[in-house]
C-alpha cells in the first residue's frame, strides 16, 4: 500500500488531504468510514461523507478515473 499512497499523495496533494487510517485501530475516523477489508481506500469530501471507495488490488487509472476530475475543477 505504501507505494499507492505515496504516489496518490505525490500526485493529488494540492488538492486532495490523504491520511492513513489503521485497519485495526478504533480511532473516530475508523468508526465513521466503517473498514470492510483490507486494503481499503475511501474518498470522503469536507464533511466526511463517503464519496467513493475502492477494495483489494486498484488499478492507479482507478484512482485517476475518480479524483482528476476533483482535482480540475
Amino acid at each position: 500500500m505504501e507505494p499507492i499512497v505515496d504516489r496518490l499523495t505525490k500526485d493529488y496533494r494540492n488538492c486532495i488531504t490523504l491520511e492513513r487510517v489503521n485497519y485495526h485501530a478504533q480511532t473516530p475516523l475508523s468508526e465513521q468510514i466503517a473498514p470492510i477489508g483490507s486494503p481499503e481506500f475511501a474518498l470522503l469530501d469536507s464533511s466526511g461523507k463517503i464519496l467513493y471507495r475502492w477494495f483489494g488490488v486498484v488499478e492507479r487509472s482507478e484512482f485517476d478515473d475518480v479524483m482528476q476530475p476533483l482535482c480540475t475543477q
